[in-house]
């Protein structure tokens, strides 16, 4: 007599942004049956492309960086490899703003002493980097403290506090060093030094690499021919009638064989586990947590940022836009934005011919009531700054708005308990995982990664699967 084979566990994902397509596609591949419940009318989160009038717009993130390897099977698995486009040669340059101009932030030793970006004294005092003492492994520094104990006052207000507007719209400040950027923390803790651990980084990497005499564009970062939507897009179609739009989540509750997701318009639904894909800020009501765990620690900030798309006349730009965009430090206070990315000198096919766009950000932990301003006043700070950074005249031939009212979550000295309470969460209900760009970076690799680990240790849980490769 032969004994039927027993069904795939079900699991219901919450979410169909970067992390839970990831996570779902993950455990499609696992032979797990998954339902993704995703509350709007598409894939992909915040990341979104969008072409208006000849000009492709990103709403959110615009590049990717090679060397996750998620990514890289993802890529090949979905067959987008032949859509992929690396970042221009040019993208290399960098700007920041100082004194009212962008100046390019060297990227050599040679540039360095020859950069009006940085002090004589600001270039002394990163020779003495090597011998600053690292700080107690248990100290939980900001970002600034760090870097001004490390590098100087300078460093932090032309290098570092443009950048981290830039990857967090936040402010360095406030964010947790081993929490917002772990590798600048554990370079000081082996290592003694950033520049010493950098220098053995990059020893290691080209002994490793060997003879290998791969194209430096395969180290760039990069996009797709139709914009970075292209990779939810493909995820969700591989995932087929799993993805379940205009369904929003309202309760789970966990029970002792899995969990029942209610969506507010049918009857509760069971399944085996649940992964939870969703914002931070969307967990609150969602679930009883068990007293054992303990409350949710305190809500985690998320700015607003505004994105404001413009497209221009190439010859009503004076700026050569050489280059991957230009931030602009905190101190420049004469200026209102974040920073603009160069889109179309990033990638081809983002302005029609004889055009450029230009992607600039608004607000964040800076000036969060500019994000949330009128759209109208938004247009005009960012025409007042390019006008004067970029040399622009005329009226643009594209305007595109996208306000994103809570963006980028913000990893602030403390937050290591919002890690604690999520894993004791997780060891407490087993069926539950959760996975985002709160867990270990915001960054579109580190949020995919985040999508994988949840989903292998639910297949762990559940007796399915193969082991995590990594």
């Amino acid at each position: 007599m032969t004994t039927a084979p027993s069904a795939p566990p079900r699991v219901a994902v919450l979410g169909a942004g970067i992390a839970g397509l990831t996570a779902a596609y993950t455990l499609q591949q696992q032979g797990v049956d998954v339902t993704v419940f995703e509350a709007t009318s598409r894939p992909g989160g915040v990341i979104r492309s969008e072409v208006i009038d000849g000009y492709l717009v990103e709403h959110g993130p615009n590049t990717l960086q090679s060397g996750t390897p998620v990514l890289a099977s993802c890529l090949a698995d979905l067959g987008l490899e032949a859509a992929r486009c690396p970042a221009s040669e040019a993208a290399r340059k960098r700007f920041v703003v100082r004194g009212g101009s962008p100046l390019p932030l060297p990227t050599s030793p040679l540039a360095l002493l020859s950069t009006p970006l940085f002090s004589a004294r600001a270039r002394w005092r990163l020779l003495r980097e090597p011998f600053v003492p690292p700080a107690p492994p248990h100290l939980e520094e900001s970002v600034a403290d760090f870097t001004r104990r490390r590098l100087g006052e300078e460093w932090l207000a032309y290098a570092v506090n443009p950048f981290v507007a830039g990857i967090y719209a936040g402010d360095p400040e406030r964010l947790s060093l081993p929490h917002a950027f772990p590798t600048l923390h554990e370079l000081e803790q082996t290592h003694g030094s950033l520049i010493g651990g950098l220098f053995r980084r990059m020893r290691a990497r080209r002994a490793a690499e060997g003879t290998d005499a791969s194209p430096r564009t395969s180290r760039r970062p990069f996009s797709f021919r139709d914009g970075l939507a292209m990779l939810p897009e493909a995820l969700a179609r591989r995932l087929g009638p799993a993805v379940q739009y205009g369904q929003a989540v309202t309760r789970l509750v966990p029970t002792e064989g899995g969990v029942l997701v209610e969506t507010g318009d049918a009857s509760p639904r069971p399944f085996d586990a649940a992964l939870v894909a969703l914002p931070l800020y969307q967990l609150t009501g969602l679930l009883d947590v068990d007293e054992a765990v303990g409350p949710q620690p305190a809500p985690v900030t998320y700015p607003p940022v505004s994105v404001v798309a413009l497209g221009f006349r190439r010859e009503d730009v004076a700026h050569p836009l050489d280059g991957f965009g230009v931030l602009v430090p905190a101190c420049e206070t004469d200026f209102q934005i974040l920073g603009t990315l160069f889109s179309s000198t990033l990638f081809p096919g983002r302005a029609p011919d004889g055009h450029v766009l230009l992607t600039t950000l608004l607000g964040g932990a800076r000036r969060p009531e500019l994000a949330l301003a009128p759209e109208a006043r938004r247009e005009q700070a960012v025409l007042d700054d390019l006008r004067r950074l970029l040399g622009i005249r005329g009226r643009p031939t594209l305007v595109r708005h996208v306000c994103w009212p809570r963006a980028i979550p913000q990893y602030e000295r403390g937050y290591g308990a919002v890690k604690a309470w999520l894993a004791a969460l997780e060891r407490h209900t087993p069926r539950l995982a959760f996975a985002g760009n709160y867990r270990a970076g915001v960054s579109v690799g580190d949020t995919m990664a985040s999508g994988v680990d949840a989903a292998h240790r639910l297949a762990r849980t559940l007796g399915v699967g193969t082991p995590d490769p990594r």
